[in-house]
């Protein structure tokens, strides 16, 4: 409820045109008020959805655009430090936004594996990061909201992600360690409501209805990374070897892990794995 009345906030304080003045902005808000408070209450939520949904809309637009730009002079000329993207949040506050919509969450795991790509083809020099980078631009998004341009693994390439993200174990993001704080304890969510526990979380952290999150990995790191917080009580960090023993040595480095992972965990933005994998 507190994230659907923030984001009807932003949607109001957004409503504004360039060319109107405050008096008649004001009247016609007040106009579509009333417009609204005559339907049935099902018929509101309804027509909040809608405007949730073309705002998000508008700003994967804008997303899609921006990496379209990044894709068009990649990798560059200069190498660049592999740093956390500027998408982050944009994709967090769509992801909200959309909330079940599973054409939308694909279409959003798809620009988030081409920001990674892009930006290790930044820092690598590497142009076939860039290719795979445009591919995720280009193509379609499976039923389940994976990436389909993720190739079919062999037997022996078979990532076992549950038990990676099991192995990773628990951590506690906090703004002020030296208090307790409003503290949100997502390690028990269990089964299909978990990425719904996950979104509550990042939501309540990152408008600070909360000043701490004890939760599995990767969101202590993400939030933390992203959202600004410091790291306590972090379980024992992997040993990265144990789930890629046969393969070279740079697919067992943190962004050669990401590089693997993110197409088969389109839920997570690749900077939460990212942040989970490598050293603090």
């Amino acid at each position: 409820m507190r994230l659907c009345l923030a984001l009807a906030c932003l949607i109001l304080v957004g409503c504004a045109g360039p060319h109107s003045t405050g008096a008649l902005w004001a009247q016609q808000n007040l106009d579509h008020e009333l417009v609204i408070g005559r339907q049935p209450a099902a018929e509101r939520i309804a027509h909040l959805h809608a405007d949730e949904l073309a705002l998000a809309d508008e700003s994967l637009g804008a997303e899609r655009a921006r990496l379209g730009q990044v894709a068009q002079d990649c990798p560059g000329t200069t190498r660049q430090t592999l740093e956390l993207s500027p998408g982050d949040r944009v994709r967090d506050a769509i992801r909200l936004r959309v909330g079940d919509d599973q054409p939308r969450q694909a279409a959003i795991a798809q620009l988030a594996l081409a920001d990674w790509r892009l930006r290790r083809a930044a820092a690598t020099g590497e142009a076939h990061f860039c290719d795979e980078a445009r591919q995720a631009l280009a193509a379609p998004t499976a039923s389940d909201g994976r990436s389909s341009d993720a190739a079919p693994t062999s037997s022996g390439d078979q990532l076992p992600t549950t038990d990676l993200l099991a192995g990773l174990g628990s951590a506690t993001v906090t703004r002020d360690p030296g208090s307790a704080g409003v503290m949100t304890d997502q390690t028990a969510s269990p089964g299909p409501s978990e990425m719904a526990a996950v979104s509550l979380a990042l939501s309540d952290y990152a408008l600070g209805y909360v000043d701490s999150v004890r939760a599995r990995a990767p969101l202590p790191q993400y939030l933390a990374a992203v959202y600004g917080g410091t790291l306590i009580d972090v379980d024992s960090p992997p040993r990265l070897d144990i789930w890629l023993p046969e393969f070279s040595a740079s697919a067992g480095t943190p962004e050669g892990m990401v590089d693997r992972l993110a197409p088969v965990l389109p839920q997570w933005e690749p900077d939460a794995i990212y942040a989970a994998l490598r050293p603090v």
